[in-house]
C-alpha cells in the first residue's frame, strides 16, 4: 500500500504546529514587530454591541469540504482557538476550532486515518466576546508566526473589521495564513499544500462570511 497519503497528513500537521503554535505563545506579547504592526487597510468601524456577532461552525466551506475525522488536524486548530480567548475582555460567547478536507478520508491498518490523493486542508479557529482593540490583537496573532513571511493588510469583506495574510513554506509544504479581528469576534484561517496559484484572500472572505454571524 502506497504510504504517501499518510506522509501528507504528517505534513500537514506539523505544518500547522509549526505556524499555529505561535500563536499560542503569542497571546502573551504586547509589542508589535515592524511591518506586521501596520494597521490594516479597509478596516470599518464596528458596530456598538459586543454581542451581536458570534462564531458558528460551517457545515462545509468551499462548496463541497466536509470537516475532518482526523483528530491530529483538529487538534492543531482548537489550541488555535484556545491560544485566542486571553485576546477577548471576558470569557467567550461562542468558539470553533476544526480543520476541513476537500476529499473522503479513509482508514487502514497500516496508515491509520488518511486522506487519499489531495493533502490540501483548511484549519479554522475563532472566538467570539469582546475584543478590546482589534489591530492590537492581529499584531500579537502575527508577531511570533516567524514562518510566515509578507503579512499585509487586506480587505476584510463585506464583515467589516480588519484582517491580514501571510504566508510560508515548512517541510515542503506551501502555507497561507490569514486573520481577521473586530469588536466582536478573532479568527485565523490556516490553508496547508494549496498551490501558490490560489487566491487565499478570497478563500478566506469566504470561509470568514460563512462562519461569522449575527447573534440570535
Amino acid at each position: 500500500m502506497d504510504p504517501q497519503p499518510s506522509t501528507g497528513v504528517r505534513q500537514a500537521v506539523r505544518t500547522g504546529a509549526l505556524v499555529l503554535a505561535g500563536l499560542l505563545t503569542a497571546t502573551g506579547c504586547s509589542g508589535t514587530a515592524g511591518p506586521v504592526a501596520a494597521r490594516s487597510a479597509g478596516a470599518s468601524p464596528p458596530p456598538p454591541d459586543p454581542a451581536v456577532l458570534r462564531l458558528d461552525k460551517p457545515t462545509t466551506v468551499l462548496g463541497t469540504w466536509n470537516e475532518s475525522l482526523d483528530r491530529r488536524l483538529t487538534m492543531v486548530a482548537q489550541s488555535t482557538m484556545s491560544g485566542l480567548k486571553p485576546l477577548l475582555d471576558g470569557e467567550p460567547g461562542s468558539a470553533v476550532g476544526t480543520a476541513y478536507i476537500p476529499v473522503k478520508e479513509e482508514h487502514s491498518a497500516e496508515l491509520g486515518l488518511y486522506r487519499p490523493g489531495d493533502r490540501r486542508v483548511v484549519l479554522l479557529s475563532g472566538v467570539s466576546g469582546t475584543v478590546p482593540d482589534p489591530e492590537r490583537a492581529l499584531d500579537q496573532i502575527f508577531a511570533r508566526l516567524t514562518a510566515i513571511t509578507e503579512v499585509t493588510p487586506v480587505p476584510p469583506g463585506p464583515v467589516g473589521g480588519s484582517s491580514r495574510c501571510g504566508h510560508g513554506r515548512s517541510g515542503g509544504v506551501w502555507f497561507d495564513v490569514c486573520a481577521w479581528a473586530d469588536r466582536h469576534t478573532l479568527g485565523v484561517v490556516h490553508l496547508a499544500d494549496f498551490p501558490q496559484t490560489a487566491q487565499p484572500q478570497e478563500i478566506f472572505r469566504q470561509i470568514r462570511a460563512q462562519t461569522e454571524h449575527a447573534a440570535p
